[in-house]
């Protein structure tokens, strides 16, 4: 998965009274931006994540949301 999609599933991954995507696009242009701002690396140096809070995912559990560098995508 690529940034673009990691962001469909960031929303998707909330509970709708938890995010403001209005909020984040008026604040980073994109939530693709959002995440990029907030991204730590994987572990094995390949990729990105954001870790959704269990108290703001809609399971109730954390939800870890990771994607590859576009420059990746470029490659293939």
């Amino acid at each position: 998965m690529y940034i673009n999609e990691a962001a469909q599933q960031f929303i998707d991954s909330h509970k709708p009274e938890k995010i403001d995507v209005d909020r984040i696009k008026q604040s980073y242009t994109t939530v693709e931006g959002y995440l990029a701002s907030l991204a730590q690396r994987t572990e094995d140096k390949e990729g990105y994540y954001v870790e959704i809070s269990g108290v703001d995912s809609i399971t109730g559990q954390p939800i870890r949301v990771q994607w590859k560098p576009m420059s990746d995508k470029m490659r293939a």
